[in-house]
């Protein structure tokens, strides 16, 4: 071990202090870690704002939980460290290295990632460079994590899991993000100029109101991304997906209904089934019609109408929904899996278990695995059973739903309104903002 490490033994008592010092009660002391080697140790549920780590070595180390608002991490060696939930709000993270970290749920709002410069004196006292460019989350598990108003600069993020990431409003500007897992991610406002966005897969990504001057596409995936052609012009889209049009279908739109309602009277001996993956049908008009077990993969439908519709099977796994209307319709075993619902209408809607009359009984649970149904309207909803592991439900209005057995494991619910929802045998298993009051 060398001369810069420390134990966890010895990392405890200080740990303790310093909780005292970010309380502000007498004899605590602020933790100081700068160059210091921590690999390893658990910094787990503490609170350790305004802490000092400058220069730190902090590999595989555990900071689950951990308060870490306007900690210094400038120029810190952080791979593979867990900092899953952690409050990360303010803090100084340039130059700061965290590939293969686990970020999952973190919130780096306001955070600064930028160019970081360190230097520290060799054996012979000369300043040599040990952190030099943006910080590096190559290869990092960040989903669902916060990046609101984030100045991530020259960030280095290859092939970085960053789906359902809020970066509104996030600074980007030269960075690197490319063959980067992007779908779901929010980029309202975000500066993305000269970023390189090549091989994403942006399904479900609202690019809409983002800066994109310069903006490299090349080979990435836009099917199921929400933007606006007029904000691409300067972007480079070079064998970029592009989904395809409702005019580009092989038949006219009424027909495909019809032979869709052909194939489900018949159990599929007749008619075909009615594929809408990979098309933009933002603003379609769909109510009361049935479109049972039709495919949406992908799709875009921004503002879509299927009020009313019977929708029993359908799977909109990753498609873009926003304030899409779902009022009163039969949504009975949907999968809606990744799917961008925010502001979405569901009031009154069927979302509860599907029977399957051939598999003598079993019933088809709705899925809705890390969908974001922030700010959607779920109030007088049937999601009894339903399948919400990980999913996104800020603000979203709860009141009078039926949530009997539904699983919220590890879902986001800050701000959701639960008033008079029925919650027997739910599970709220790490789940965060539950308020069941």
């Amino acid at each position: 071990m060398s001369d810069s490490a420390i134990q966890q033994k010895d990392l405890d008592p200080l740990l303790v202090s310093h909780e005292r010092f970010a309380r502000g009660m007498r004899g605590g002391i602020r933790l100081n870690l700068q160059f210091r080697d921590a690999s390893g140790l658990n910094f787990a549920n503490r609170d350790l704002r305004e802490v000092n780590m400058v220069g730190g070595v902090f590999r595989a180390a555990v900071f689950k939980f951990a308060k870490l608002t306007r900690a210094n991490f400038y120029g810190a060696v952080m791979e593979n460290a867990d900092l899953s939930s952690a409050d990360l709000t303010r803090s100084d993270l340039r130059g700061a290295i965290l590939r293969g970290a686990i970020l999952e749920f973190a919130d780096l709002s306001g955070a600064d990632l930028r160019d970081g410069r360190l230097l520290k004196p060799d054996e012979d006292g000369n300043l040599v460079p040990i952190a030099v460019g943006g910080a590096v989350t190559e290869k990092a598990q960040m989903t669902h994590s916060k990046l609101v108003g984030a100045k991530l600069g020259r960030i280095m993020s290859q092939q970085a899991d960053l789906t359902h990431a809020n970066l509104a409003n996030a600074r980007l500007v030269d960075a690197d993000l490319s063959n980067s897992d992007l779908r779901g991610a929010i980029f309202v406002g975000a500066d993305l100029t000269n970023t390189n966005m090549s091989g994403c897969t942006l399904s479900g990504a609202v690019l809409a109101g983002a800066m994109l001057n310069g903006t490299r596409f090349d080979g990435a995936d836009l099917a199921g991304a929400f933007f606006r052609t007029s904000e691409m012009r300067d972007a480079r889209m070079g064998g970029a997906l592009l989904p395809k049009m409702v005019a580009d279908l092989d038949k006219p739109l009424q027909i495909i209904l019809r032979e869709h309602l052909a194939w489900a009277d018949s159990l599929g001996a007749k008619g075909r089934r009615a594929d809408f993956s990979r098309i933009d049908m933002s603003g379609v008009k769909l109510a009361q019609i049935d479109l049972s077990a039709a495919l949406f993969i992908q799709s875009t439908l921004v503002e879509a109408d299927f009020g009313g519709a019977s929708l029993t099977m359908c799977d909109f796994t990753d498609a873009m929904l926003l304030n899409a209307q779902f009022a009163g319709a039969d949504l009975r075993g949907v999968k809606f899996s990744g799917a961008n619902l925010i502001g979405s209408n569901f009031r009154g809607a069927k979302l509860s278990p599907m029977p399957i009359s051939s598999m003598h009984g079993k019933r088809w649970h709705a899925n809705l695995e890390n969908a974001n149904l922030s700010q959607a309207n779920l109030s007088a909803c049937d999601l009894e059973g339903a399948n919400l592991i990980r999913s996104i439900l800020m603000h979203a209005d709860l009141r009078d739903a039926n949530l009997r057995g539904a699983n919220f494991r590890g879902a986001d619910l800050t701000g959701a309104d639960l008033r008079d929802a029925e919650v027997s045998g739910a599970d709220f298993t790490g789940a965060t903002g539950v308020n069941l009051s």
